[in-house]
C-alpha cells in the first residue's frame, strides 16, 4: 500500500498538481483577505488550509480507469518515461507503437506551456497584492510570491524540455515506422521473386 502511494507521488503528473495547490495557498489567503477587509492572514489560515486539503484530496484521489486502448504495454512504461526524459529512442519502441502515447504526452506539455505563464503571473500578482492588504504578513506573502515564481519557471523549463523530447521522439518514431514498412515490404516481396 505504501509502495503504491509512493509510486503515485513520484510521478510528475501526480506531484505537480499537488505542488501547484501548495502554491495556491497564498492566493486563497489573498482572496479571503480581499473579501474580508480589516482581517489578517492568520484569521483565514484555517479556512485556507481546509480548502487546500480538500483540493489535495481531490487531486490525489484515484482517477477512473482510462477506457481508451493503451498502446504502450505495461512493461514498456518505464522505458517510455526514460525516452521522454532523454529524447532517445530505445529498442523497446520496435515492439509496440508508441506514437499515440508520445503525441498525447506532447499535447499535455504543450497545454502546460500555454497555461503556466499566465497562471504564474496571476499567482505571483495575488501574492504581492496580499502584501498590500496585510502588511503584517508581508514576509509570508513575499516568500510565497518568490516560491510561486520559482515553481512556475521550473515547471515551464521542465515542460519545454519534455515537449522538445516528445517532438524528437515523434519524428524518430515516424521515421522508424517508415523504415520498418519499407524493410518489411521488401522482405515479404523477396521470397516471391
Amino acid at each position: 500500500m505504501l509502495n503504491q502511494f509512493h509510486r503515485r507521488i513520484a510521478l510528475p503528473g501526480q506531484w505537480l498538481p499537488a505542488a501547484g495547490l501548495l502554491l495556491i495557498l497564498p492566493c486563497i489567503l489573498a482572496l479571503l483577505l480581499d473579501l474580508h477587509p480589516g482581517t489578517t492572514y492568520t484569521d483565514h489560515l484555517p479556512s485556507a488550509i481546509l480548502l487546500l486539503v480538500t483540493g489535495l484530496a481531490l487531486t490525489l484521489s484515484p482517477l477512473p480507469p482510462d477506457t481508451t486502448k493503451d498502446t504502450v504495454p505495461t512493461e514498456h512504461k518505464d522505458v517510455l518515461a526514460y525516452a521522454l526524459r532523454t529524447g532517445a529512442l530505445p529498442i523497446a519502441s520496435l515492439f509496440s507503437d508508441w506514437r499515440c502515447e508520445v503525441t498525447r504526452q506532447g499535447r499535455t506539455y504543450s497545454w502546460a506551456l500555454r497555461i503556466l505563464p499566465t497562471a504564474t503571473a496571476v499567482a505571483t500578482a495575488l501574492g504581492l497584492y496580499a502584501v498590500l492588504i496585510d502588511p503584517a504578513g508581508s514576509l509570508f506573502f513575499l516568500l510565497s510570491a518568490a516560491a510561486t515564481l520559482t515553481f512556475g519557471l521550473g515547471a515551464y523549463v521542465f515542460s519545454a524540455i519534455r515537449i522538445t523530447n516528445a517532438r524528437l521522439l515523434e519524428d524518430k518514431l515516424c521515421r522508424q515506422v517508415r523504415l520498418l514498412e519499407v524493410t518489411t515490404g521488401w522482405m515479404l516481396e523477396e521470397p516471391h521473386e
